[in-house]
């Protein structure tokens, strides 16, 4: 089979596995290569997301510790170099870390608002 008849999908199930052991980083495939999509732009799509996570509430903290208007959860904060609590930071400071998480991962961090959010894009 030729490589270009392949689909993207089944080149990142086949290439992603290969690609994380050659490089060591323990990369699981859990999800179709579709799911971290970007589908409109980053403010466009934070803007969505706001209301659904935190009520536009900068300081809004859930029941298991995410927080800010983004809902971040510290370790997902710090990965983006956010310091502290996302719930104390400056809301440009919020804005700027979640559309740095958008543009690395896509929606996938916000998968679980996905009801909330998929109708305001």
């Amino acid at each position: 089979m030729a490589r270009r008849g392949l689909s993207t999908r089944v080149r990142a199930l086949v290439l992603a596995p290969a690609l994380a052991a050659a490089v060591g980083t323990g990369l699981a495939v859990t999800a179709p290569a579709h799911a971290a999509s970007k589908p409109v732009s980053a403010q466009r799509f934070l803007s969505a997301v706001i209301p659904c996570e935190s009520g536009g509430n900068p300081r809004a903290v859930n029941s298991i510790g995410a927080g800010g208007l983004f809902q971040f959860l510290p370790s997902t904060w710090h990965s983006v170099g956010g310091t502290g609590l996302p719930q104390h930071a400056s809301v440009s400071d919020q804005w700027a870390k979640a559309t740095k998480l958008y543009n690395q991962q896509g929606t996938s961090p916000w998968y679980a608002s996905k009801h909330c959010w998929s109708k305001k894009i």
